[in-house]
């Protein structure tokens, strides 16, 4: 590959991410404004990028399936989004799919083991809250 491609697939990747970064910017103000299941194509764009493996955007849908913020609450797809956002390295994520599993409003009871799980993989990432969860669950 010459320097001249290398410049243009450089470049590409950068307005890319710069794109997906404004896309997300965007959506998290929908998010706090209550007004994302209004704009069905941020939604898409959420998807789009969570698809292509960007953790925030997966993220950022979990917590709005959660939440209710894109029509009513599902935990079920909140738990797809969290797991997806937590295989691409995501913390926090790592810490929410712990929170799943020790409320066990999905799974229709607690599953401490695979919290603590959930939660060592968060505090390695440096997340306080899953030390201080783990902690609490060894003590």
């Amino acid at each position: 590959m010459n320097f001249f491609n290398r410049i243009i697939i450089v470049s590409i990747f950068s307005l890319t991410l710069f794109s997906a970064g404004l896309i997300l910017q965007e959506a998290l103000k929908m998010y706090q404004d209550d007004t994302l299941k209004d704009h069905p194509e941020a939604i898409q764009s959420l998807i789009d990028a969570a698809n292509s493996n960007n953790s925030d955007a997966a993220f950022l849908l979990a917590t709005s399936y959660k939440d209710a913020k894109i029509g009513a609450s599902s935990l079920e797809k909140a738990y797809t989004w969290y797991l997806k956002a937590a295989e691409l390295g995501d913390g926090d994520a790592m810490l929410m799919l712990g929170w799943l599993y020790y409320k066990g409003d999905l799974f229709g009871a607690s599953n401490v083991k695979k919290a603590k799980q959930w939660f060592s993989k968060a505090a390695e990432q440096g997340v306080n809250e899953a030390i201080e969860m783990l902690e609490i669950l060894n003590s």
